[in-house]
């Protein structure tokens, strides 16, 4: 039976809701098809509701990486940390030349606080986790420091015990922190990884 359709008769009417997804073959339907709004485009992504957005904030991005293997301190320069909530600062491997030290950081010029006590010397590094939060000050730390010549199954913990604190120097305007320890040793191995999180 011929149905018009915009004033041609002859052609077959699809009814609504005939088409199953079998029937449509595989990329028939591209991106101009969709009756999305936005732009798509590599920074963005298609919501639920139909519309092309850049992803919101969140995500960590390394900010930077600094060598511990000379000098008394070493300097994380050149930061910005304007839009980011806080930082995740992880020591790792960080040995310096004399052991029983607290290792500590300070925004550069500013009042130092410690970070961990540790036994830390050339065989026995500090592997640490500092979680700051760039609004309040507020700081978790989960010290620890083991000899690089254990296994994992004899994992030689020193001084290890988590805590908090709070360091209002370091915050969104700070550009570039300092870390020493505090009998001023000399650095020779690791680094220390700084990331942002918004």
């Amino acid at each position: 039976m011929a149905t018009t359709i915009n004033g041609s008769t002859g052609a077959s009417q699809i009814q609504d809701n005939t088409v199953s997804n079998a029937k449509v073959v595989d990329d028939a339907i591209g991106i101009a098809e969709l009756s999305a709004t936005g732009t798509a485009s590599s920074s963005t992504f298609l919501r639920g509701d139909n519309a092309w957005a850049a992803p919101s904030g969140g995500g960590m991005t390394l900010l930077s990486t600094v060598a511990t293997t000379s000098g008394t301190e070493v300097v994380a320069g050149s930061l910005t940390l304007t839009g980011y909530q806080s930082l995740m600062i992880y020591a790792s491997d960080v040995g310096v030349t004399a052991g029983g030290s607290l290792f500590r950081w300070k925004e550069t010029g500013g009042t130092y606080s410690t970070i961990a006590y540790t036994n830390t010397t050339s065989s026995v590094p500090v592997y640490t986790v500092l979680n700051h939060n760039l609004i309040t000050g507020v700081t978790g730390i989960n010290p620890n420091s083991y000899s690089a010549t254990n296994t994992a199954a004899n994992l030689a913990l020193t001084a290890g015990s988590a805590g908090s604190g709070t360091n209002t120097g370091i915050d969104q305007a700070t550009t570039s922190i300092t870390f020493s320890t505090v009998a001023s040793q000399t650095f020779n191995r690791g680094q220390i990884l700084i990331y942002g999180l918004k």
